[in-house]
């Protein structure tokens, strides 16, 4: 995690940064995490909330640029019941799914052949013991996370998982990943946040975007768009999102640093137009 944390920039450098996007809004596309993004981290997955002032400026953004998506590891199902905006595009379950408007929740056909070795993992541990070590299951079919944030212990919870739960997914073959007091199993197949990111600007024809993110995951998708930006008439902004929690190598892929939640709001606002 981050030792050294970089200042945020300032609103005027961030007006900067973002002038290319705002004067031609209708051919840019917004992508944003969720989690510790436009929500603040919470003990529990189930408690998060977006803040309503939030809430109000995507919903103006989908009328501004040409799409705003939300790219969360939660299902897409999930990710849109927190944001309340069924207008948007959702990439879920660290792009294992892409819900877009008016269509049906696609699940990558990669992931179909691991399903099996996902469902084995889960019931190979017993409950009880996972409880005891205060870890906490969040079972996403085509993914796996494994939370130690409530944990009394969380250097023991991480432990126990190392002990019980990575070498029976390594074992099985699946991929294991390690995020903000989170242990992800996922099929060792080649999507993520980024993978799916591409896909989706290839699908909407987009030249130019902005993606903001605050964790490990989220460094795939700003890779993606700082390959992008060497094609022709690519413009492409990755935002990094300051707390004390974050990777430390986030930001060498960021052109902009904003703080926390309140920060996000300040930069959203700006893509608004308003002024800084």
């Amino acid at each position: 995690m981050q030792k050294n944390t970089p200042a945020p920039n300032t609103p005027t450098e961030i007006q900067q940064v973002l002038e290319p996007l705002l004067a031609d809004p209708g051919q840019a596309v917004v992508l944003l995490d969720l989690d510790g993004t436009l929500a603040p981290i919470v003990s529990h997955p189930g408690d998060v909330a977006v803040p309503p002032s939030i809430t109000r400026l995507i919903r103006e953004l989908s009328h501004i640029y040409l799409a705003v998506g939300i790219v969360s590891g939660r299902t897409a199902n999930e990710a849109r019941r927190i944001v309340g905006n069924a207008e948007l595009a959702y990439i879920g379950n660290h792009g294992f799914e892409t819900m877009v408007p008016g269509h049906a929740i696609v699940v990558c056909e990669e992931a179909q052949p691991w399903m099996d070795k996902i469902r084995k993992l889960t019931e190979s541990g017993s409950v009880e013991a996972m409880t005891e070590a205060g870890v906490w299951l969040e079972d996403k079919a085509a993914t796996l996370s494994y939370h130690y944030r409530r944990a009394q212990d969380p250097e023991a919870a991480l432990a126990w998982l190392q002990q019980n739960i990575i070498p029976r997914a390594e074992k099985l073959g699946l991929r294991v990943s390690e995020g903000r007091m989170v242990v992800e199993i996922k099929p060792p197949v080649e999507i993520n946040k980024g993978v799916s990111v591409g896909h989706l600007l290839d699908r909407l024809g987009a030249r130019r975007a902005i993606y903001v993110g605050d964790d490990t995951t989220d460094i795939d998708a700003l890779k993606e768009l700082r390959k992008r930006r060497r094609r022709k008439d690519s413009i492409m902004v990755g935002v990094g999102v300051i707390s004390k929690e974050m990777p430390e190598r986030l930001p060498k892929f960021c052109d902009l640093m904003v703080a926390r939640v309140n920060g996000v709001e300040a930069l959203l606002e700006i893509l608004a137009g308003r002024e800084p």
